[in-house]
């Protein structure tokens, strides 16, 4: 609701996207969560919502499993907010000083929705880029290669260095929350 507000009021798209010169010169800490509320255009929201629905309501209903209603949508929320977070601290590290640098989106608290679920059922077959069926695991070390690449790459105007520290909070959380999840990981690629 907030992106589509955002479409077409400029003055709201400003004051919530990811200015690292505003947060770290204006304070606006604010901003470090908010990018996660709007999105550049219809088929950059479209594909956020689409990958977070398809992963996302597996991992909520994980956590439920695991810890009742409360405390596992309270734990889902942190996986997310979390990943929205942590997505956005490389570019306020290297853009703190840089007024011309924004970034939006939801794509790190997505990805790490969906490295967390791709952990976690490793065999589990998915289609990358909608089309090519793999196991998760494939997919993992697929989508570090080309989200490091990419952001090497720095044409492609993606924060991917976003969708990177994303994911590996995800991986890195559902590692906290469920230790035996790597094992587990190792245990069902074996």
């Amino acid at each position: 609701f907030i992106s589509w507000r955002a479409f077409d009021n400029s003055a709201l798209f400003e004051k919530l996207l990811n200015n690292p010169y505003t947060i770290k010169h204006r304070k606006q800490y604010y901003r470090l969560f908010s990018h996660a509320l709007i999105h550049a255009d219809w088929m950059h929201l479209l594909l956020n919502v689409y990958v977070f629905y398809s992963f996302g309501m597996v991992m909520e209903q994980v956590f439920k499993s695991m810890w009742g209603n409360t405390q596992g949508g309270i734990f889902f929320l942190a996986l997310y907010i979390g990943g929205a977070l942590v997505a956005a601290l490389p570019s306020q590290r290297k853009h703190g000083d840089n007024f011309g640098y924004n970034s939006v989106g939801a794509s790190g608290a997505v990805s790490a929705v969906l490295m967390s679920y791709m952990v976690l059922f490793p065999t589990q077959q998915v289609l990358f880029f909608f089309a090519i069926p793999m196991p998760s695991f494939v997919a993992v070390l697929i989508f570090f290669g080309l989200e490091y690449f990419m952001n090497r790459s720095g044409k492609t105007g993606i924060a991917h260095d976003a969708h990177i520290w994303g994911a590996l909070f995800g991986i890195i959380f559902l590692l906290i929350v469920k230790p035996a999840a790597i094992i587990n990981f190792f245990v069902q690629v074996g």
